[in-house]
């Protein structure tokens, strides 16, 4: 597949839990073409980012529903539940960008970030029968506890929720608030930082963005793409869609692929599945 360029955005604004204005802003920015949109921010969390995505996600069509998942607030097998729900109702568009909450520091959402992937992987992606005729609901030789013991956090499992549709939601992280776990899938850059050797990193539009110059970062494969903080939806939105536009040459797997992993050409890597899960 030819490389997408993905274009994300974070949306913080507190007016996120008025579901007008959430629809409108949300349907706005899938129609513009927006792969990715980032749900709260470090330090800006509108009610409750992972409730957003879960009510967003049959109400959109394309876009991935990034929820911003704290520390403080958020325990790692109800953000693994929570994510896995969200993965099903959007058909495979979930994400997440973990951030350490007040008083934690990044390494405990690195562990967060595990403890979660070990709770998914306690799943065969064929465990669920549900066959009303023999009444078998699931195979349970295909649902293992996880056990994981991180230095923060401990979880048993397994988790009460089925395996995503793409085996783990995409994970994003921000350069502003890094955590260092392999398999990041997508590292959004502080504004002037270069490009992360090794990731998929996606550079901050900044004003009036070099259209030219970020096409020629994307072919030297410096970046995947660029990514805004909306301050004005109605402008910034229109400013998105022609730019979306302009990069229609790059932009063909939007509409192609079932799930937001094989839209991007972001595959879970096997490496990343716990030890003894079912691959």
């Amino acid at each position: 597949m030819n490389r997408h360029f993905i274009l994300s955005a974070t949306i913080a604004q507190p007016e996120l839990n008025n579901p007008a204005w959430a629809d409108s802003v949300l349907n706005g920015a899938d129609r513009a073409g927006i792969d990715l949109a980032v749900l709260g921010a470090p330090g800006s969390l509108p009610f409750d980012p992972m409730v957003i995505a879960a009510w967003a996600a049959p109400m959109t069509q394309r876009i991935g529903l990034v929820p911003c998942v704290s520390t403080a607030v958020a325990h790692p097998f109800h953000s693994a539940r929570s994510l896995s729900a969200i993965d099903f109702l959007s058909s495979g568009r979930a994400a997440w960008n973990p951030i350490a909450g007040a008083g934690h520091d990044n390494i405990v959402a690195a562990d967060m970030v595990s403890a979660a992937r070990s709770l998914w992987d306690g799943w065969a992606s064929d465990a669920l029968i549900i066959d009303k005729e023999s009444g078998r609901y699931l195979d349970g030789s295909k649902v293992r506890l996880s056990n994981y013991e991180g230095p923060h956090f401990k979880v048993r499992g397994p988790l009460n929720a089925a395996r995503p549709l793409q085996g783990h939601p995409l994970l994003v992280a921000d350069a502003s608030a890094p955590f260092d776990v392999a398999g990041t899938d997508l590292v959004i850059l502080e504004e002037g930082q270069a490009a992360l050797p090794g990731s998929n990193c996606l550079k901050r539009a900044g004003n009036s963005p070099d259209l030219a110059a970020l096409v020629a970062e994307f072919e030297a494969g410096e970046i995947a793409g660029v990514h805004w903080t909306l301050t004005n939806p109605g402008d910034d939105l229109r400013e998105i869609a022609e730019f979306s536009s302009a990069l229609s040459r790059f932009r063909q797997a939007r509409e192609t692929g079932s799930t937001l992993r094989e839209r991007l050409g972001l595959p879970l890597s096997d490496n990343l599945i716990s030890e003894g899960a079912f691959a």
